[in-house]
């Protein structure tokens, strides 16, 4: 059974990627396309390309892309621009008394709908702003209420590292982050060191734990008794240098020796991590919230 050209695209920078079918438009990754999503017509740009075989079972039909952009769409301007939108919404929030921080504000492509981002401490009651705001800008408005990290990948900035997040530079999804993943680091638990921007751990712990768990492994736990490579002598562990895969000993006689891996006799136990040894335990799995209220 013959296949479809599929391709993955992306409505703002490093943007969830959505599968729509691309039939005969020969598309690279980077064009700006139009496609008729679910919010109506929007302009979108190639992430990912790619074959679909239909046999595989899917959740949904996917939709198509009308076209390629034109620069004149791509340049086009609408009859208010985001700016002005976010003044406004400025002065109803004024108006009536909410507790919310405006973030950012999108335009659908043709000026269909409007949608604006927002942060808040708690729930709000914004449906009388959305009327007011619908009415005011002559077009459907939503408002989506977002959490800490959302706020944070939508405004941007610059980390600790000195370069842009990651969150709004490349990281599509945000992962579960612990407190254990510091640890495992021999990081220093000091808010200020391993938070980002948002406030909650940084998202980059997680891309190296995984070979800190496995060198850690490697070696013998603190106070563990190892036995010298070809000998009878055993010695105590006091430190483990896990990067450099050496380990810091205490003879019999009371002399300490830096010994590499190589020079000693132990076998790795891989061990599944105990849930109960992390007492602190401060699990960051999602902190996205969203709600979100339509007017047409």
């Amino acid at each position: 059974m013959q296949g479809i050209n599929v391709v993955g695209v992306q409505f703002r920078r490093a943007g969830k990627i959505y599968d729509f079918s691309c039939g005969d438009i020969e598309l690279q990754i980077g064009d700006s396309v139009l496609v008729d999503s679910e919010r109506g017509p929007s302009i979108a740009k190639v992430a990912t390309v790619g074959f679909h075989n239909p046999v595989q079972k899917t959740k949904k039909k996917l939709q198509s892309i009308v076209r390629k952009s034109t620069e004149k769409e791509l340049q086009r301007s609408s009859r208010i621009s985001p700016e002005d939108v976010l003044a406004f919404t400025k002065e109803k929030i004024w108006d009536l008394k909410l507790k919310m921080k405006l973030l950012k504000a999108e335009i659908q492509f043709g000026g269909s709908k409007i949608v604006i981002y927002f942060s808040a401490p708690g729930r709000v009651d914004f449906r009388t702003l959305v009327k007011e705001l619908a009415s005011g800008l002559k077009s459907r408005v939503e408002l989506k209420q977002v959490g800490a990290r959302d706020e944070t990948k939508l405004l941007g900035g610059l980390g600790v590292c000195g370069r842009e997040y990651c969150c709004s530079s490349f990281l599509r999804e945000f992962v579960p982050v612990s407190i254990r993943m510091a640890k495992n680091q021999n990081l220093a638990i000091n808010p200020s060191k391993v938070s980002g921007g948002c406030g909650r751990l940084l998202c980059c712990l997680t891309y190296e734990n995984d070979v800190y768990t496995h060198l850690r492994q490697q070696l013998p736990p603190r106070g563990a008794k190892v036995r010298l490579k070809n000998q009878e002598t055993k010695v105590l562990v006091l430190k483990s240098d896990f990067l450099n895969q050496k380990l810091l000993v205490e003879t019999i006689d009371g002399k300490h020796l830096t010994l590499s891996l190589e020079e000693i006799e132990y076998t790795a136990v891989h061990k599944k991590p105990d849930p109960q040894e992390d007492s602190t335990g401060e699990d960051e799995a999602e902190w996205s919230e969203s709600t979100q209220l339509e007017e047409d």
